[in-house]
């Protein structure tokens, strides 16, 4: 139970901020896609070892996917940005939990 809270706070989250990242970087990208695109790229990182790197490359695509914008400036910016600030928010959420 604890491991799918965790789960749904971090897509949850990081949904939240990549939404935010794209309203600054002027991506079209509605909130419900960005919940499911981080929730995709936060099941894809609970493989064991290659995981990350799989995850962020599964963000990319889809990013890609949905929203059709450029790799640079408007991407690269879109998941630094969101993919920092939501493992700040997720460690501090955990945390207090």
């Amino acid at each position: 139970m604890e491991f799918l809270i965790y789960f749904l706070l971090d897509a949850i989250i990081s949904g939240s901020v990549l939404w935010v990242a794209s309203r600054i970087t002027s991506v079209d990208l509605l909130f419900k896609t960005a919940v499911i695109v981080s929730g995709c790229s936060a099941l894809v990182g609970l493989i064991p070892g290659v995981g990350w790197i799989l995850s962020i490359v599964v963000f990319f695509y889809l990013l890609k996917k949905y929203t059709g914008a450029s790799v640079w400036p408007d991407l690269i910016l879109m998941v630094l940005v969101s993919k920092l600030v939501a493992i700040v928010a997720v460690m501090a959420v955990a945390g207090s939990l």
